[in-house]
Formats: C-alpha cells, sequence, structure tokens
C-alpha cells in the first residue's frame, strides 16, 4: 500500500514539473575569493574577473569579490583579472582550482593591478650650488634654495627616465658645468637623491702699477 502510494506521490510530481528530478544530478557551484590590490595593503575596487572571454563579478571596495564557477571537483580554472583605468592588467591568467570547502571560509586568490603611473620623489643637494636652476627635460622646474637643497615629484610610467641638470650657465665660477643624472622609475614609488659637489674657483686679482707722470725738461734758453 504505502509503495503505492509513494508511486502515486512521485507520479503527481512529475506531473506538476515535468522538468523537474526527484534527485537532482546537478552540482552547486563552487565558491571561491578573489582578492585584487594595487600595492601590498591597497585594496583594489572595480576589477573585474572574467573566465572564458566573458566579464564577472567585480571587487568591492575591500577589493574582494565572491565567485561562483561551475565544474568539476579537482578541475582547474583559468580566470583573468581586468584592472581599472590606470592599472595594469596582470598579463597571465589566475588558475584556481575547484575544491569543495569543508570549513566555513571561502578559499582565497591573490591578484595585483599595479598603477600605470608610479611617483618618484627627488632630493637635490647641491654644495656649493645655491640658487641654480633646475631642469627636466631641459624645461626649468624649480631653482635650489640658498643652502642647495630642492625637491621635486615626478610621475612616471615604470621603466621611463628622464635627465634632471643642474644649470650653472649663469655661475661662471661653478664646476662642474651643468652637471646632471638619468632618473629611471621603478616599479613601486620612489624617493632619490641627486648629490653634486661643485668648486668655485676663486677670484684673482689683478693688480696694474699706476702710472706717474715724467716731467720732461727742454733745453735752456738764454739771452
Amino acid at each position: 500500500m504505502v509503495s503505492r502510494l509513494s508511486f502515486a506521490g512521485a507520479a503527481l510530481t512529475l506531473a506538476l514539473c515535468p522538468g523537474c528530478n526527484l534527485k537532482s544530478d546537478v552540482a552547486p557551484p563552487f565558491e571561491l575569493v578573489v582578492n585584487v590590490t594595487s600595492d601590498p595593503g591597497h585594496p583594489l575596487p572595480g576589477a573585474v574577473v572574467m573566465k572564458g572571454g566573458k566579464e564577472g563579478p567585480s571587487t568591492g571596495t575591500d577589493g574582494k569579490v565572491t565567485v561562483k564557477i561551475a565544474g568539476q571537483e579537482g578541475e582547474q580554472v583559468d580566470l583573468m583579472i581586468k584592472c581599472p583605468a590606470d592599472y595594469v592588467s596582470p598579463p597571465k591568467a589566475l588558475a584556481v582550482l575547484l575544491r569543495r570547502n569543508a570549513g566555513t571560509k571561502l578559499p582565497e586568490y591573490e591578484a595585483s593591478c599595479p598603477p600605470a603611473v608610479r611617483h618618484m620623489v627627488v632630493a637635490v643637494r647641491a654644495d656649493n650650488g645655491g640658487n641654480l636652476p633646475v631642469k627636466v627635460l631641459d624645461r626649468i622646474v624649480g631653482y635650489t634654495d640658498g643652502n642647495g637643497a630642492f625637491t621635486y615629484a615626478l610621475p612616471l610610467r615604470p621603466g621611463d627616465g628622464v635627465e634632471m641638470t643642474l644649470d650653472t650657465t649663469n655661475s661662471p665660477l661653478l664646476s662642474p658645468k651643468n652637471p646632471s643624472t638619468m632618473l629611471v622609475m621603478k616599479p613601486y614609488d620612489d624617493v632619490v637623491t641627486f648629490d653634486q659637489k661643485f668648486q668655485v674657483a676663486e677670484v684673482k686679482k689683478v693688480y696694474r702699477k699706476r702710472a706717474v707722470p715724467v716731467e720732461i725738461k727742454g733745453p735752456h734758453r738764454g739771452w
């Protein structure tokens, strides 16, 4: 009797939902967390997680996003990270392994989107080089103070370089003449120094003898 009732209940379920199975064979998706930073300790919002060329969810203000992926246990899936504007997307895919999480914490994967432009702070220290024009790419960006100190910040892309010059054109007693240094941006914000020692030539005094008038006497004439 019980088996007949069970069979009747199953038949009624199939009739109400012909596309449903009494026991679903579809496994729930795997869940994981992607954590994106611009620099260590600096979460990056707005980074998009992509799979198979299709855009998925994006990171929040904490730089994290929970991603759901369908697949098989132990399968490796490649995820691409599309960084926001002014940030560099990683060239390689983020390889994640699909595993069922036995605990309460989801597996977490990290990705980095470094800024496209970095900043270099240059501290100029010029001994005997007070009040000199400081040039970057042959353009005056400031002057050293009376002690020869000057600070300047440069926005540069990693790998780019610029030349900084101390212009001595109007200081003829200083040597060397117009010294310069090449500044190359590293993959991170940096502080560098431009140390330069100038020699000051001594001014030689020229003494000129004073001309003494000489009295010229002519021949004596008399009557």
